[in-house]
């Protein structure tokens, strides 16, 4: 999608690649050199979601957002995600980001909602 753009004439849109960017590296912060521990998931996921809308907040754009992180660990099993809304598709959006290791799966979603 396109960069935000601070002329009021044109739209404000969710900008994908920013938000891809933020939350790959906030996973990478948290997961990239840790192995599957049961005891610490509650953590890690909070870290992630953490990080991520603080980051978020930080651009300072007209959208509110619900950040999501499942992490399970990787046993061959399959992971199906999937999501509805009712929302405008001009000015909303999703943003799904996969990551895994040797030993786990994490998907990151953020939901962008704008701000009238």
């Amino acid at each position: 999608m396109a960069d935000y753009d601070e002329d009021e004439s044109e739209e404000i849109t969710l900008n994908s690649d920013k938000i891809t960017e933020i939350v790959d590296e906030s996973v990478k912060a948290v997961l990239g050199t840790v192995q599957w521990n049961n005891r610490k998931v509650d953590g890690w996921t909070s870290s992630i979601i953490e990080n991520c809308l603080k980051r978020l907040a930080e651009m300072k754009k007209p959208f509110k957002y619900v950040v999501t992180a499942v992490i399970m660990q990787k046993t061959g099993a399959g992971l199906h995600s999937a999501f509805t809304a009712y929302w405008d598709n001009s000015a909303d959006g999703v943003c799904s980001v996969p990551y895994e290791n040797d030993t786990m799966h994490c998907i990151t979603t953020v939901y962008g909602l704008k701000l009238d």
